[in-house]
């Protein structure tokens, strides 16, 4: 047997996985053929992963890991339709799947690739026809690598706040409402804490807009520094922020709400050239009388926030029906 050195391969091309780097997985409930269809693998320098049946296969199959499936397509129990339908509910990145078949009717390979396959190789498998198919798959493999860091990039660029590092507007209301829906199909607490830092304004006409912005991304980081577990944390607008809540009652968001006034309030003084800062923040949660909806929670926090800024800043209230009437607008 030829070892890995042996073996004649083309120069790696940009954007082709070295093939000391790629793990390839092989899927046969044939041992003999199974150790066959490695051992090429492993000639033609690739790690394997040998699996013998649908369970150690499901088992074994890692996206992050494995870069390729060769996988027979005829096999007792589950076949290699029914197991690539599988491999693709759970991947979360795009992993190539060549189907190694003895079958010849023209619908297998239609059934094949309508599971989820993305090439064919037929038995018995020449060692050059594998080495370049193998090749191929990986070059895609990679490529759609870039362009799911590529894609997943500007999902973060779109969802972030560019100035504090937050979350933005735009990902603060898609999570609220899938917060939302999940609260109220499993009954479970949310609260949501809508900050304001006191006399914004002041400081931009004070010490100038750059100075500003320093305080907004120290205000960010903060937040990110003092939330746990499932809290998010948001950049509203302005000097608005919003921290989001789940599986949390009212009276745990307003202790999470007075740790994050203190610790601004504390940290400020060192860390912003306009001084020492405070904020007001405003505290709602369901389940909660008139709370029905997304947008009534977010409200019952503002005017929450609101009674805050009118009973002298640097505080922190919670919604209560009594606080329903319409609020004024805020003056910093």
């Amino acid at each position: 047997m030829a070892s890995p050195r042996d073996t004649p391969q083309a120069p790696v091309r940009p954007g082709q996985i070295e093939p000391s780097r790629a793990t390839i997985m092989v899927v046969d409930d044939d041992p003999a053929q199974a150790q066959h269809t490695a051992s090429l693998v492993s000639e033609l320098g690739y790690r394997v992963r040998l699996a013998t049946d649908w369970i150690e296969a499901v088992r074994m199959f890692d996206d992050a890991v494995v870069d390729l499936v060769l996988m027979d397509a005829v096999m007792p129990t589950v076949d290699g339709f029914k197991l690539t339908r599988m491999l693709r509910a759970r991947m979360r990145s795009f992993v190539p799947i060549v189907f190694l078949t003895s079958l010849r009717e023209p619908n297998a390979r239609a059934q094949g690739l309508v599971a989820g396959a993305d090439d064919f190789l037929h038995k018995p498998v020449r060692p050059e026809a594998l080495s370049l198919r193998i090749a191929a798959m990986l070059r895609i493999r990679q490529l759609t690598r870039v362009l799911e860091s590529k894609s997943r990039e500007l999902e973060l660029m779109a969802n972030q706040d560019a100035l504090t590092g937050v979350g933005n507007r735009r990902a603060f209301e898609a999570c609220l409402e899938r917060e939302w829906e999940r609260a109220r199909r499993y009954a479970h607490p949310l609260s949501l804490v809508l900050i304001d830092l006191d006399h914004f304004k002041e400081v931009n006409d004070r010490f100038g807009h750059e100075v500003g912005d320093a305080l907004l991304a120290f205000v960010g980081e903060v937040l990110e520094m003092e939330i746990s577990g499932g809290e998010r944390a948001f950049r509203y607008g302005g000097e608005e922020f919003v921290v989001l809540a789940p599986e949390q009652g009212p009276e745990r968001a307003r202790n999470l709400a007075e740790r994050l006034r203190r610790a601004v309030a504390g940290r400020s003084g060192a860390a912003s050239a306009a001084g020492r800062r405070t904020c007001s923040a405003g505290v709602a949660g369901i389940p909660a009388p008139g709370l029905s909806s997304p947008g009534a929670l977010f409200e019952a926090a503002d005017r929450a926030l609101y009674a805050a800024k009118e009973r002298g800043r640097d505080q922190v209230v919670c919604w209560v029906p009594e606080l329903a009437g319409e609020p004024l607008p805020r003056t910093g």
